[in-house]
């Protein structure tokens, strides 16, 4: 037998060549390149999952540019981490993602991405990451897919490492695998999910096992505040950087901000009416006071770049660096609409903290923090004439109250409730504002006629001793000033932090109008709703178990809550003029011509305090009708019946 080359060493089959060649692939080292030229070369955006579907293209999201390659920065300057606080639809997410792959192909191992519910981990592995996967070349050549490979609806695995993506109240994930790099998407709303834990300390522990330069987090979100989520870490552990970009009139640098939008008042216009006209709003330059148009502004943003708005000594000590970006910078987001929603704001704090999280992408400040007796007692109305049927006492209900809620704080001794009447009063441009007019409150002294030895009766309530709100609140009639209309509270809250079942047992006797309420965030790092409602509570009458589904659980951002119904006392504004008087000033808030100083003395004692880095509501004295004028308050929100421009006897 005669022996050739090709005997000892026969050629390699189709098959065999293309493993070969796929091994060859893998184990070539990657071009070097930077995640937002990764991007551009191999990302492809799903259509459904973005505006903007196909190729990735960096001069569509130019100002994402360096903000994804600051996490290639911070792997090389051995940095924590990178936090972007950014705005809404303007691509911040998927230029994280973007990252992502761009570490599964460069420093490969295993990495976590938290998101915000199970649920959407679930369908954003299964949509995203499977088209992800597909489609970007480095990825697909080394993704191994199948179950029998290890490979989950939420876990993608690759021939160097694995993706696992948990929702929120999968939190145990944290506390049992390390990981060489956390990704953390909507981190505020995640610790919502995580019952307020906090899931950037978690992950920072689950990447300690990797250390050197060799492991990041990354965190992204809508921010919300100063002592919560990214707003946090970007304000107390990185370098502040914003996207600066070159005046086109002085070649100065400054970053895109809302400080420089102002109105400008047309001739014909009115100050408070350039104020509400959105087309009125103008972008300047901070740096020569020139105004910039849209399309100037949009070419300003292609030569963006993020640099810290901190002191160079101290911004290269912060162990994280964080990036910014807003609607300010989408070459999509005309100036005129951003005003449009910024003019819903100016006296609507919920509004305006929407505006500045979601729009700006920056955290928002309260600057409430607390009233005076002084300022409360400028709220009590003043008679204007014979027939001014806005001067009212209490009991009576004054002109513009549309309907009334009702509140009631629960304590041993004493009951206390209060009813509040709301409507809608237009202001001197003819933007309609929500105004709230005291109407009556009292308290029941569960003690008056006891002796001290039957003070121990004190200790629990009755849910009979609370019919008497029937005849205070519920079934009274509350008259016009002129006496021509009668109006009913249409909804009352009623504190169940004491005594719950009495509560739960009066609110199931007037079903759909009075129902039992419990705080459910009463600090400055929750994001919960003003109002929402829990299932129906359940409790034992004898023996038998009680489920009444018409007595469900008020669940009450009480924190939020206060800081705007409080926000109300010092805001004031003009009425149109009429019948040849001047335009009037009047007040957000009115209390009736005979309100007493023990009502005014406990609606004053609350005052906002810092507590252990969070911020909290207390109160220097009994607060009582502050409780339950926060309670009508919740349920005025909750009913919300300015809608659909029904007319008033509707």
């Amino acid at each position: 037998m005669i022996f050739t080359r090709d005997t000892l060493h026969p050629p390699p089959t189709s098959g065999q060549a293309d493993m070969l060649r796929a091994a060859a692939l893998t184990l070539r080292p990657p071009a070097d390149m930077s995640p937002s030229e990764f991007a551009a070369r191999y990302r492809r955006i799903k259509e459904g999952t973005s505006a903007q579907a196909g190729a990735w293209s960096n001069s569509y999201f130019p100002y994402l540019t360096a903000i994804m390659d600051a996490v290639a920065e911070a792997i090389r300057t051995g940095r924590a981490g990178v936090v972007l606080m950014k705005s809404g639809q303007g691509g911040g997410s998927e230029a994280m993602i973007n990252a992502l792959a761009w570490l599964l192909e460069y420093y490969p191992g295993p990495m976590l991405y938290l998101i915000s519910k199970d649920e959407v981990a679930r369908e954003f592995c299964r949509e995203r990451f499977s088209f992800i996967n597909d489609t970007c070349e480095p990825l697909k050549r080394k993704c191994v897919t199948g179950r029998g490979s290890g490979e989950l609806v939420h876990v993608k695995r690759y021939v160097d490492g694995k993706l696992v993506v948990q929702g929120g109240k999968s939190v145990l994930n944290l506390q049992s695998f390390p990981y060489r790099h956390v990704f953390v998407d909507e981190a505020d709303s995640l610790q919502d999910e995580m019952d307020g834990q906090d899931p950037i300390a978690l992950a920072e522990v689950r990447t300690s096992t990797y250390v050197g330069n060799n492991r990041i987090m990354v965190v992204f979100a809508h921010p919300t505040n100063k002592e919560r989520g990214a707003g946090k870490l970007y304000y107390e552990k990185s370098d502040q950087r914003r996207g600066y970009v070159t005046c086109p009139h002085c070649q100065q640098e400054f970053f895109l901000s809302w400080d420089h939008v102002s109105p400008v008042v047309p001739e014909g216009l009115t100050q408070a009416q350039a104020e509400r006209d959105s087309r009125c709003y103008r972008y300047f330059a901070p740096c020569c006071g020139a105004e910039l148009t849209d399309a100037q502004r949009w070419a300003a943003v292609r030569a963006c770049r993020q640099k810290s708005t901190l002191p160079e000594s101290e911004a290269k000590n912060k162990p994280w660096i964080g990036v910014h970006f807003s609607q300010l910078y989408m070459p999509n987001m005309p100036l005129e609409t951003l005003a449009a929603q910024w003019v819903e704001g100016l006296d609507d704090e919920p509004v305006r903290r929407v505006f500045i999280n979601k729009r700006l992408g920056d955290v928002f400040e309260s600057k409430v923090s607390g009233t005076s007796r002084d300022a409360w007692r400028r709220l009590k109305c003043v008679s204007h004439g014979e027939r001014d049927l806005e001067f009212y006492e209490r009991g009576q209900v004054p002109a513009g109250v549309r309907f009334l809620t009702a509140g009631q704080d629960s304590r041993e001794r004493e009951l206390h409730w209060a009813v509040w009447g709301w409507g809608l009063v237009r202001d001197e441009a003819q933007y309609p504002l929500l105004c709230g007019w005291l109407i009556d409150y009292g308290v029941i002294d569960r003690a008056a006629g006891l002796r001290y030895d039957e003070f121990v009766r004190l200790k629990t309530l009755d849910a009979r001793e609370l019919l008497a709100f029937n005849q205070l609140v519920y079934d009274r009639a509350f008259l016009s000033v002129d006496g021509q209309y009668q109006f009913y509270v249409k909804q009352g809250l009623h504190d169940s932090g004491w005594q719950p079942i009495a509560i739960y047992e009066y609110c199931r006797s007037r079903p759909f109008v009075a129902f039992p309420s419990k705080g459910a965030a009463t600090d400055s790092t929750s994001t919960r709703q003003f109002i929402s409602w829990g299932p129906a509570p359940a409790w034992r009458i004898g023996e038998e178990q009680v489920r009444d589904e018409r007595v469900k659980l008020a669940l009450l951002n009480t924190y939020t809550l206060k800081e705007t119904f409080y926000g109300l006392v010092e805001k004031s504004f003009k009425r149109p003029a009429a019948n040849g008087a001047p335009a009037q000033l009047r007040t957000r808030l009115t209390l009736p011509r005979d309100v007493g100083e023990d009502f005014i003395g406990q609606v004053s004692s609350e005052y906002k305090k810092l507590d252990k880095r969070k911020y909290v509501w207390d109160h220097r004295g009994p607060n009582h009708w502050a409780d339950a004028s926060i309670y009508a308050y919740a349920a005025a929100l909750n009913l919300d019946p300015f809608q659909e421009g029904l007319p008033f006897d509707e």
